[in-house]
């Protein structure tokens, strides 16, 4: 059998915490073994078959604070923009500030990681100890550009069967499950461009990185910054910049303006100094990020003429809101990018439909499943049906997505309030002579779980 998992967005803690905790974890990696031995003993142990593969987005090495702020001689200076990945070609400092990141992230982890590693497979119940497959997905494509992490990831997943001179695969295809997996950015013209069949398009750098890092990472520090120089009370600006650290899991996206007056609101006597403040940060965001050289060329790369909204027009759209932004009247702009789709059709069902549509034609008839993650939406869908000749029963070739462990802010349907939910999906993939609910499986069969936990 084969277990898959994506987008966990394991982080150094720099830029919140935003991930399950390690008990959640463990108690699901225990139910997983359950199925497994289920799946499997009846097998002789060189015919179990147990595989956990890890698709890509587990470790986030983007969302941190970390490009942006470092400690030298016990003090915290600004990290020049050329150290960045994006901030020109890449050298020595940009690794050494990677594999930083990379290993507070285990560290900050280390019960995940130990457990997602399979070192615990005895403890945790599973009958042998589970194959693990890595993936690199966009938000860790870093561990894939240099060996230093690539060795760094083998040591603490236990990947030692591979060399970190090799790179990760780009996708997993199993004949006997039936199933080709890739992370699924591929089909995203922000967070991958070129050839996917072409290794190198893998390391090129895209405008997604530069977003979720110069905007998503950056405006915490700056809010922080702001506050700090009208002298709020630390404890306030702590909180108001966690907040603003989950600020890009509120859903939907229009509703980010009701949280942040809904953050605002506690800080009322300070009067308009918070609101100032913010809308600073804001704007100091959207000038320093429209003034990046990458975001220059990326968008006159992308300027399509005679496309009346191409994606360099997207890029400039969302620095013109950041750099005129304002709490108190914000909200039509982001309902608008809301109404006409602008942010929110990357993240479409469709776009990934079609991507499995074009896997599996390149792929023989007898695979049935492609799956992807990526989109933090856990999906299932079918692309074909195949009527084999001769017999009663037809054949689905189905598109998974695995969905994400990651939190969402929900706001109320009153509009007076967010809920914290947080996320878990895994996809399990049975291959014929295994046993699926106490049945002998004779061709691939899939299970497909997600979860909402309320705590």
């Amino acid at each position: 059998m084969i277990i898959l998992i994506s987008d966990l967005h394991l982080m150094d803690g720099t830029a919140g915490r935003h991930q399950l905790d390690a008990e959640v974890f463990m108690d699901t990696f225990v139910e997983l073994a359950r199925q497994a031995t289920a799946a499997v003993k009846h097998l002789n142990e060189k015919d179990q078959d147990i595989k956990i593969v890890l698709l890509g987005d587990i470790f986030d090495v983007i969302r941190t604070e970390r490009w942006f702020l470092e400690k030298s001689k016990n003090k915290i200076v600004e990290v020049p923009l050329s150290d960045r990945p994006w901030g020109g070609p890449e050298d020595e400092k940009t690794e050494i500030i990677a594999v930083d990141i990379l290993k507070n992230i285990m560290k900050t982890n280390r019960e995940i990681v130990s457990i997602l590693s399979g070192r615990a497979w005895q403890s945790m119940g599973f009958p042998k100890k589970p194959d693990i497959v890595y993936i690199p997905g966009n938000h860790d494509r870093l561990c894939n550009v240099y060996p230093s992490m690539r060795r760094l990831v083998i040591d603490e997943l236990d990947l030692q069967d591979l060399s970190y001179i090799d790179k990760f695969p780009n996708y997993y295809l199993n004949e006997q499950h039936g199933i080709l997996a890739r992370h699924g950015h591929e089909w995203d013209p922000f967070n991958f461009e070129g050839d996917h069949q072409n290794p190198q398009s893998y390391m090129a750098i895209p405008i997604g990185d530069v977003i979720a890092s110069e905007i998503a990472s950056k405006l915490p520090v700056l809010v922080g910054t702001k506050l700090k120089d009208i002298n709020l009370p630390e404890e306030d600006i702590n909180q108001i910049c966690d907040n603003f650290r989950n600020l890009f899991d509120v859903r939907p996206m229009s509703a980010i303006i009701p949280w942040l007056s809904f953050q605002v609101k506690r800080y009322e006597q300070y009067g308009r100094l918070v609101q100032d403040a913010i809308n600073s940060a804001f704007r100091q965001v959207g000038d320093e990020f429209m003034e990046i050289p990458f975001v220059k060329g990326w968008i006159k790369e992308h300027d399509r003429f005679w496309h009346p909204l191409d994606n360099g027009d997207k890029v400039q759209l969302l620095g013109t809101l950041l750099r005129t932004f304002d709490i108190t009247n914000s909200e039509w702009k982001l309902k608008l990018v809301d109404k006409f789709n602008i942010i929110k059709e990357l993240w479409t069902d469709d776009k990934y439909l079609k991507g499995a549509k074009k896997d599996f034609e390149a792929l023989p008839k007898t695979f049935q499943y492609v799956l992807y993650g990526h989109t933090h939406n856990p999906f299932k869908g079918t692309v074909e049906i195949i009527k084999e000749k001769n017999k009663s029963k037809q054949k689905e070739r189905v598109y998974l997505n695995t969905g994400t462990w990651r939190p969402r802010y929900h706001h109320s349907i009153k509009e007076n309030g967010f809920s914290k939910w947080n996320n878990l999906t895994y996809t399990i993939i049975y291959k014929p002579g295994e046993m699926f609910a106490g049945i002998p499986v004779k061709h691939p069969v899939f299970e497909h779980w997600t979860g909402t936990i309320n705590n």
